[in-house]
C-alpha cells in the first residue's frame, strides 16, 4: 500500500529507499488522452475556477503528465508539447537550479515540497506560481510518483508587495511609530520612524522591555493600561499619554493607542500592538498657553488690585476736600469772595471724581465685570432730570440747551437709569464742553417696538471724517489742540461705546461736518408698568436721635461726619480701628454702627464678623460700611460679612442723612413717612 509524503498521520518520516536510477530526460505528455470526456469536462471546469493545474511525474518513465489547466497556466497548448528543457527554460534563472534541485530530491528521496516559481510569459512578462508538491510510495516504500499543484499568484503577490510596500513606506516615514511587544512586554517589532522621535534606532529597542523606558511617573499607569488590554480584548482601544526619554536625555510626551496582537492561526492573544504618536510640541505649547493664562489672570488681579487701591488712596481726601468745601458753601456770613474759591475747589474735586470713576468702569467694563441694573423708568421725567444737570454748564456759556421728545414714546420703560445718565451726561457734557456758540439739543425717539433712540446734536465746530473712526477708542482725543484746550482722559467714548455693547444696543455718530455732530444711541427698552408706591423715610423730617459709633482710622473723615450729622441730632463715639470697634460694641449699646474698611489691624469686614458673632448688645445693631472700597465684589463682602449697607466715599452729605435715617431706630413722629416710587 502506497502512503502520501509528509501526511499528518505520518509526522515521522521513515527512512525512504531511494528509487533506482532512470535513464534519460523528462518527458512532458497530456493528460488527455484515455479519460472520460465528461470527466475531462469536469477537472477542466475544476480547474479553471479554482484557478489552478496540476502535473504528475512517474519516476520510473521519467514522463511528466500536464493537465490543460497547467498549458492554461504557462501560456502553452497541448498540440505542441514542450520538452522539459524548453519549459525550465522560461523559468527565471536564480529559480532554475533551486526547482531542479527540489524536484530531483522529491524523485529520489520522497521529500515533498512547496516554493514559488517565476516564469516568463508569452507577451514577455513575469509571473509567479506557487507550487506544492507530493511524493506517493509504492509498495516497497520506493518513490513511485511525485504529484504538483501548480497556483498562479501573480496577482495576489503584487497585492500583496503593495501592501507590504505601504506598509513599509508608512512605518519609515510616518510620524507614528508602530510598535509590538509580546505578553512579557518585550518589543518584538518597531518601526524605523522611532529614529527620528526618540533617538534610537530600531535594533537598539528590539529585545527590551517597552515600561523600562517609561517615564517613573507614568510607568504604573502604563502597565495597567498593558494588563488591561490583555484581559479584556474586545474593550475599545485604550489611548493614553506618557513620558518617555529621548536618547540624548529630554524627556517626550506621547500619545499611544494600545491593541491586542493575535495569532493569525489560533486567533489567542501573542501581545500588543502599540501605535505612539510624539505630542511634545503640543504638550509644550499647552503648558506655554497654561502659563499666560496664569501670567494674565495674573496681571489682571493686579490691574484690579492696584484700581482698588488707587480709588481707595483718590476717594479718601476727596472725601475731605469735597465735604468740607460742601459745608463752607453752605455757612451763613461767609464772605462772597471765599464761598468762590469753595466753590472752585469742590468743582475741581468733582472733576477729579469722574476721572477716577471713569478709570474704574473703564477697567470694569473691560473686564467683563461691570453688572446691570434695569429698572422701570418714567423715561420723558427722567430725560428732562438728567438734561438738567447740565443747565447750569450750559448758562455759563450763553448756550441753549433743549429736550425734544417724539411722539410714541412709551411712559414706563425698562431700562438701567444709572448707566443711561452716564451715557447722556458724557454725550451732552462733550457737546457743550466744544459748542462756544448755539445750541444742544437732546432728542428721543421710538426706535421700532421696544427699543429707543437718544440723539445729542450741537452747532460746534464738527469732526472732520478722517478722525471719525478714533472717536470710540479707548485714551484717544479726536483734536490735539482741542484736548489742549478742553482737557479729558478719552475715556468717555469708549466707555459710553462699552456700555450701550453691553445693555445691547449701538453708538455712532449720524453725521459729521463742520456745521456740527450728532451723536446717538439706541437701548432695548421694553415697556414697563409703573411700580406701585412704597413707603419710604424722609430725611428732612422728625427723626428718633441715635447714638452712632463711627469707625474710621482717618480723623479727619470722623471729623466730617460729625460736622454733617450732629446738626441733625445725632451723637457719636469714635473708634479709631477695628479692635477699638469691637472693644466698644461689646462693652456698650449702639443704634448704628458706620464702619470704614481698609483699616490697620483688624479690617472693618474682620470687625463686623466679630461683633455679629461675639457682641450679644449689637449682634443686630445696624452695620454700615463707609469706605472708599467702592468696587463690586467689595460691596458684596461687605454684606457676606455681615453688614447691612454700603456708602461710598466721598460722602454726599444727603446719601448719608438719608442712610443713616433709613437705619435708625423708628420715629412716632408720623411726618417721618411719605411715599416715593421704588
Amino acid at each position: 500500500m502506497s502512503i502520501a509524503r509528509g501526511s499528518p498521520a505520518d509526522p515521522v518520516r521513515p527512512e525512504v529507499p531511494r528509487a533506482p536510477a532512470a535513464t534519460g530526460p523528462l518527458r512532458i505528455v497530456h493528460s488527455s488522452g484515455g479519460e472520460d470526456q465528461d470527466a475531462r469536462r469536469w477537472s477542466l471546469l475544476a480547474e479553471g475556477v479554482a484557478g489552478v493545474g496540476y502535473w504528475h511525474v512517474d519516476v520510473a518513465s521519467r514522463v511528466i503528465t500536464w493537465s490543460e489547466g497547467l498549458f492554461r497556466l504557462y501560456g502553452l497548448t497541448p498540440s505542441n508539447f514542450p520538452d522539459f528543457d524548453a519549459v525550465m527554460g522560461a523559468v527565471h534563472r536564480d529559480d532554475v537550479a533551486m526547482a531542479n534541485q527540489l524536484l530531483e530530491r522529491a524523485m529520489t528521496d520522497g521529500e515533498d515540497y512547496t516554493t514559488r516559481l517565476r516564469m516568463r510569459d508569452a507577451d514577455g512578462s513575469w509571473r509567479r506560481f506557487m507550487v506544492r508538491a507530493f511524493c506517493r510510495l509504492d509498495e516497497g516504500g520506493a518513490v513511485a510518483t511525485v504529484f504538483g499543484v501548480v497556483v498562479d499568484v501573480t496577482e495576489t503577490d503584487s497585492a500583496l508587495r503593495a501592501s507590504e510596500t505601504r506598509f513599509r513606506v508608512l512605518n519609515e516615514n510616518g510620524n507614528d511609530v508602530v510598535m509590538q511587544a509580546d505578553l512579557a512586554g518585550r518589543i518584538t517589532y518597531i518601526s524605523a520612524s522611532v529614529e527620528a522621535i526618540t533617538g534610537f534606532v530600531p535594533a537598539e529597542l528590539l529585545g527590551r522591555i517597552i515600561a523600562g523606558h517609561v517615564h517613573a511617573d507614568d510607568r504604573v499607569r502604563f502597565d495597567l493600561a498593558f494588563r488591561a488590554i490583555l484581559e479584556h480584548p474586545d474593550a475599545a482601544a485604550p489611548c493614553f499619554e506618557y513620558r518617555v526619554r529621548h536618547k540624548d536625555g529630554h524627556v517626550l510626551w506621547l500619545d499611544a493607542r494600545l491593541t491586542p496582537l493575535l495569532d493569525a492561526n489560533s486567533g489567542a492573544i501573542v501581545g500588543i500592538t502599540e501605535v505612539v504618536r510624539d505630542i511634545t510640541a503640543e504638550k509644550t505649547l499647552a503648558a506655554e498657553l497654561v502659563d499666560k493664562c496664569e501670567q494674565a489672570e495674573a496681571a489682571t488681579r493686579a490691574k484690579a488690585e492696584f484700581l482698588a487701591n488707587m480709588s481707595h488712596e483718590i476717594r479718601t481726601p476727596l472725601t475731605a476736600i469735597l465735604g468740607f468745601s460742601g459745608l463752607l458753601d453752605g455757612l451763613v456770613g461767609l464772605p462772597e469772595v471765599a464761598r468762590e474759591h469753595v466753590r472752585r475747589i469742590r468743582t475741581a474735586g468733582e472733576q477729579l471724581m469722574v476721572v477716577v470713576n471713569d478709570v474704574l468702569d473703564f477697567s470694569k467694563l473691560d473686564a467683563g465685570q461691570l453688572e446691570l441694573d434695569p429698572q422701570p423708568v418714567a423715561v420723558a421725567a427722567y430725560l428732562h432730570e438728567t438734561i438738567g444737570l447740565l443747565s447750569a454748564q450750559a448758562a455759563a456759556k450763553g448756550l441753549s440747551l433743549e429736550v425734544l421728545i417724539a411722539p410714541g414714546v412709551p411712559e414706563w420703560v425698562l431700562l438701567d437709569a444709572g448707566r443711561v445718565r452716564q451715557i447722556l451726561l458724557n454725550l451732552a457734557g462733550n457737546a457743550l464742553k466744544f459748542t462756544e456758540a448755539g445750541r444742544v439739543l437732546v432728542a428721543l425717539a421710538p426706535d421700532g417696538p421696544g427699543a429707543l433712540k437718544f440723539m445729542v446734536t450741537d452747532s460746534g465746530p464738527g469732526i472732520s471724517p478722517d478722525l471719525r473712526d478714533r472717536l470710540f477708542e479707548r485714551f484717544s482725543q479726536v483734536d490735539g489742540s482741542i484736548s489742549r484746550d478742553h482737557g479729558g482722559t478719552g475715556l468717555g467714548l469708549a466707555i459710553s461705546k462699552g456700555l450701550v455693547d453691553l445693555m445691547g444696543g449701538d453708538i455712532g455718530v449720524e453725521f459729521v461736518s463742520d456745521a456740527g455732530s450728532s451723536f446717538w444711541f439706541t437701548l432695548p427698552a421694553p415697556v414697563a408698568t409703573k411700580p406701585r408706591a412704597v413707603p419710604i423715610v424722609d430725611s428732612s423730617a422728625p427723626h428718633a436721635p441715635a447714638h452712632i459709633l463711627l469707625v474710621d482710622d482717618v480723623p479727619v473723615n470722623r471729623i466730617l461726619v460729625r460736622a454733617m450729622l450732629e446738626p441733625f441730632g445725632y451723637s457719636f463715639e469714635d473708634a479709631a480701628n477695628g479692635l477699638e470697634a469691637v472693644d466698644a460694641a461689646t462693652a456698650r449699646p449702639f443704634d448704628l454702627i458706620l464702619m470704614d474698611l481698609q483699616m490697620p489691624g483688624i479690617s472693618g469686614l474682620d470687625a463686623a464678623r466679630a461683633i455679629r458673632s461675639t457682641a450679644e448688645i449689637n449682634r443686630d445693631t445696624p452695620i454700615i460700611a463707609l469706605s472708599a472700597n467702592v468696587m463690586a465684589e467689595q460691596i458684596a463682602e461687605c454684606f457676606a460679612a455681615g453688614m447691612n449697607d454700603h456708602l461710598a466715599k466721598p460722602i454726599s452729605p444727603a446719601s448719608l442723612l438719608a442712610t443713616v435715617a433709613r437705619w435708625s431706630p423708628p420715629t412716632d413722629i408720623a411726618d417721618g413717612v411719605e411715599t416715593a416710587v421704588a
